[in-house]
Formats: structure tokens, sequence, C-alpha cells
């Protein structure tokens, strides 16, 4: 099957900065993808680029297959859902700013109707086709900016950040139409969230996202610093690694290859700290810790070795991993 996205070389700058710098980046068709990150790194823009709202300085972007040299055309466009982190809705009902979406994908009139009831069937919007949308909360403002996304059949929707701001039952409402719009045959949802563990929750994949680059290691120890002859510096700690890079600024670390022990090993392992443990949260079918080592590593193991640990908060522990568990980018 061919991939919904295929992303080659892209470089995009913003006000002199580098905001994206992705050499290759698959997305696949018929799969939920979160694309996490902490703010500022390059969420939203990714977002955009593959909504075709902004285009990159350098590199290639293929739509199924096909590489878009410039604009969409009408067919393409239809293929593609968006919604922004903060969607706007023009004055007049939301039926209203459904139809509107129609009419710019050029879809025959004669089908709005039917294409309308769809939508806020999909997103369990029915009873406000004729609320105005200025009287709105939140989170109807959100699924009604999804219906208005999705009337055309897009398929693909792109959702920026959208469980920002919202109570817990209007989430688990977004959630589930995710999650339906998701489960259709062939479509492709791609949202971005800084929630690691709501990503993880309702996704199929996961990219992770960091100063504009694509990282494998999950973001749980992603450090900032400067690289020297394989020593990563913090401004904190110090980072053994085995890159020859010279211009990384970023190193992350697989929390399940951090070693965790009540005394310092003796082993081979170049890096070796000692902290206080911080905090202790069950995560799915493991276990979280945070250990204060001047910079806070996450750790996650079994809770069968949390039990054999015999670990309490505030408690002094010693974290070793090899070099080869860093990450450097």
């Amino acid at each position: 099957m061919t991939n919904a996205y295929q992303l080659t070389n892209i470089k995009l700058s913003y006000q002199r900065r580098l905001a994206l710098d992705i050499p290759s980046l698959t997305i696949p068709t018929g799969k939920c993808i979160a694309l996490l990150g902490e703010n500022g790194a390059g969420k939203s823009t990714l977002l955009k680029l593959l909504a075709f709202t902004s285009r990159a300085d350098k590199g290639e972007i293929s739509l199924f297959g096909q590489s878009i040299q410039s604009s969409l055309n009408s067919i393409q466009r239809q293929k593609i859902g968006f919604v922004d982190q903060h969607p706007y809705l023009l004055p007049g009902t939301v039926e209203a700013n459904i139809k509107l979406a129609l009419k710019l994908q050029d879809i025959p009139v004669q089908e709005h109707q039917p294409l309308i009831q769809l939508a806020l069937e999909q997103t369990k919007t029915s009873h406000l086709a004729q609320k105005q949308s200025n009287t709105l909360s939140g989170g109807e403002l959100k699924r009604v900016a999804i219906a208005r996304a999705i009337v055309y059949q897009p398929d693909i929707l792109l959702l920026d950040e959208p469980f920002s701001h919202l109570d817990q039952h209007h989430m688990q409402l977004l959630e589930e139409l995710i999650l339906d719009f998701a489960k259709q045959k062939n479509k492709t949802v791609v949202f971005s969230s800084h929630d690691r563990l709501q990503g993880m929750a309702i996704s199929d994949e996961i990219i992770n996202l960091v100063a504009g680059q694509t990282t494998a290691s999950p973001l749980l120890n992603v450090f900032h610093g400067t690289l020297s002859e394989h020593l990563f510096d913090t401004g904190k700690i110090q980072v053994h690694s085995t890159s020859t890079q010279t211009e990384s600024h970023h190193i992350a670390i697989d929390p399940r290859e951090i070693i965790l022990s009540a005394q310092p090993l003796q082993s081979s392992m170049r890096n070796s700290f000692s902290g206080r443990l911080i905090l202790i949260a069950e995560e799915e079918e493991s276990v979280r810790l945070t250990v204060d080592c001047g910079e806070s590593f996450h750790v996650i193991i079994s809770p069968e070795s949390l039990n054999n640990l015999n670990l309490s908060l505030g408690k002094t522990v010693c974290l070793s991993f090899k070099s080869t568990a860093v990450t450097v980018f």
C-alpha cells in the first residue's frame, strides 16, 4: 500500500532559525500517529507542511506516491482535512460553517446535506447544527472544527494539539472521535501533543520531534548542550557517547536502557550517576521513576524490579547506562 506521506531532505527556517531538519520521514496509510514533542519542537510547523498550508525551503514531499512540487490540485486537496490548534469559525450557525467547507472544495450542492449530516453524526454534534458559532464551548468548537474538516470525507486528518484546554469529558469525546475516524478503511490520522502518555494511549505509532528533528528515542531523557570528543556537556552533568558528530546539541537516552541500583555498579558502563528519587509513577504495565542527578533522569522498570529494589521517595540511588544508549542529534 502506498504511504500517505514521504518526506525527503526537508529543511525549513523561520526567522533565521532552522525550524525543521528532517532527512527522511515516512507516514504510512491507515494509521493513527501521534506527533510528540515539547512546545517549540516543530510540531505545528510539520503539520502545516503536511497540510500544504506552508512550504519547505528545501526538500520534497510526496502525497500518496505523488511528488508535490507546488500547490495541490482539487483532488489532492480533498484528501486532507486539517484542524489548527486554535480553530476559527465564521459568524453564523454550525451548519453554515460546515457547508462552507463543501463549497470551498467544489463539492456538488446536491451532496451537501447528506455529507453534513454524516459529519455531524461522526462528531456527535448533530444537536449543535443550528447553534451560533460564537456560543460554543471550547470542546464543542474543537468537535465542530473537526466536523468541518472531515465533511468532504478526506483520507487524512491532521490535528494540531486537539486536546489542549479541554476538560476530561470533552477530551474523552475527542479521543473516541479520533479513534472512530482512524478505524475507517485506509484513513490516516496525525495529531500533535505534548502529552506523551495520551499520545501513546490512542496511537498506533509515534513520531518524536526535538528542535525540528525526529528521533527514535522516547522523549523522556532529552538533554541540550554541547558535544566534544564523545563527551556531551549539559552544563550540569557530562555524558559519554560514541558519537563523532561535532555540530549536535541534543542527546536522548532510552529510559529502558538505564540500570538502577542501590550502590554503584562495578561495570564497563561509562555513564554512572547518583541522585535522589523524586517520583514513582505507574505507566501502563511498567513503573516510571524520576531521579534528580543534577539533571532529571527518567527510568522505566517493571513492578517486580521496584519491589526487589525496595525503593522509596527521597532515597539515593545509582544510575548506569552504556555510551551506546545515548542518541546524539
